[in-house]
């Protein structure tokens, strides 16, 4: 009997070795340095007295680079993150704004009708910085296992041990028209199937019930504050609004009963749209896929912005 416990236990020490010696390789690997420590990092380090900020997802992380501007800024956006994560990450940062601050809310093509209920494959990062009461469905255990192992939760990510994703590099990162048109007709087939976990679920009518809601809170959160809400819609390239109105004529009328409805409810929170800009839309050289823009449609755009929000009174000279 004591040879089998002795054999159990070394059995036990093996096994609990290996899982901590994977779990020191995966946290150290690039993917997870810029996937989920990075944004760690970023989001310990807001700053206070913000006077112009933006939430959204990859779109609003592209689209505006605050670097030079002479205000007290924040880019609160992350790939892939949904209104009701831009709501919590608000909720959890709304004491850093300065009084008439500026909220940026972008409002995408790709969260108009769908729905994404399993965030699994982003959790990890917001339990990292999210307080328990702004995040959805919150579990203890969940945390630990992400906080403390996170590698028993890679999935297929636990392949980047073997063979790292490679370091992002600061570079002007630019597309051909060939690959545009490319990348645009396979965005377009993704975002307009029915299931794709990654991206949610195609839930018409209620999708957009359900995502017009969540920016409705995100307005009235801001107006609780003091906070000037403003939406907006980044650069699209041509060709992905194109393949859009020849593949998807109704797609349109759908996005602007959008922004049109919450206008109605709204009227006194601006929309400025430069989905269909022609400063952006055919200068291929801005964008680094159908629409995100690169470093340099970043800086030109962001100006843009600025001078607007000026313009309107929003923001003084």
């Amino acid at each position: 009997m004591k040879k089998f416990i002795g054999k159990c236990l070394v059995l036990i020490f093996l096994i609990l070795s290996s899982i901590a010696t994977l779990n020191y390789l995966y946290i150290r690997t690039i993917y997870w340095k810029e996937t989920v420590t990075s944004i760690t990092e970023k989001l310990k380090n807001v700053p206070g007295n913000i006077q112009l900020a933006n939430v959204g997802s990859s779109h609003g992380e592209h689209s505006f680079d605050y670097t030079g501007i002479p205000y007290r800024t924040f880019n609160f956006a992350l790939s892939s993150q949904r209104h009701v994560y831009n709501y919590a990450v608000l909720a959890q940062y709304i004491g850093h704004f300065d009084k008439n601050a500026v909220l940026l809310i972008p409002l995408s093509y790709f969260e108009i009708t769908r729905i994404k209920s399993d965030f699994t494959d982003q959790r990890a990062r917001y339990y990292r910085f999210l307080d328990k009461q702004y995040m959805e469905s919150y579990s203890l255990s969940e945390k630990l296992l992400f906080d403390l192992v996170p590698v028993l939760t890679a999935g297929d990510t636990i392949t980047f041990i073997i063979k790292d994703q490679p370091l992002p590099e600061k570079k002007i990162i630019t597309i051909t028209e060939t690959e545009l048109i490319n990348y645009s007709n396979e965005k377009h087939k993704r975002w307009t199937m029915g299931n794709t976990p990654d991206i949610g679920i195609e839930a018409g009518e209620e999708g957009f019930a359900y995502n017009k809601n969540w920016v409705i809170k995100i307005i009235e959160l801001c107006h609780e504050h003091g906070i000037r809400p403003v939406l907006i819609t980044t650069p699209i390239t041509s060709i992905l609004n194109t393949i859009y109105a020849e593949k998807s004529p109704e797609f349109f009328d759908t996005f602007y009963r959008f922004t049109r409805e919450i206008g109605d409810a709204y009227p006194s929170v601006p929309y400025f749209d430069y989905s269909h800009d022609r400063r952006f839309e055919d200068d291929f050289s801005l964008f680094q896929d159908g629409d995100h823009l690169n470093i340099l449609g970043a800086e030109k755009f962001t100006a843009i912005v600025i001078s607007d929000l000026q313009a309107g009174g929003l923001l003084s000279f």
